[in-house]
């Protein structure tokens, strides 16, 4: 199926404790945070619903790499609510660079807003 401008795409989740801000890799600069959906996580969902909108079009052998992202995260949502994510494609550019408007909501509204882009890639480039 070929990609173009309109295409939506949905998914919902439940957040966890990994996707809490104040989940932290031991890694990382330790620092106190609230215990609310982390700005990463929504972000890694947003990119993760484009990238299955698109993987859905694509032919045996391609996928898609993420090429930027440009949001805001809008309000706090705690562990155990839902979120859902909706992508709408909104540029196509010779069917390899595809832009989406990106948008997620919990049930008391719209939480994160933005857009993100996506290039398609052949998979064996990178052993996948």
């Amino acid at each position: 199926m070929e990609m173009k401008v309109g295409m939506k795409y949905e998914t919902e989740i439940v957040v966890n404790e990994g996707m809490l801000a104040n989940h932290n890799d031991p890694q990382l600069p330790a620092i106190e945070l609230p215990a609310v959906f982390s700005t990463p996580s929504m972000i890694n969902l947003m990119e993760l619903t484009c990238a299955k909108l698109m993987d859905n079009c694509l032919e045996e052998g391609k996928g898609s790499v993420g090429m930027s992202v440009e949001v805001k995260h809008l309000a706090s949502t705690p562990c155990g609510k839902k979120v859902r994510c909706e992508v709408e494609i909104t540029e196509v550019v010779n069917g390899k660079k595809v832009t989406f408007a990106v948008n997620a909501y919990d049930e008391n509204g719209l939480i994160g807003t933005g857009t993100h882009k996506r290039a398609v890639i052949n998979k064996a480039a990178f052993n996948m």
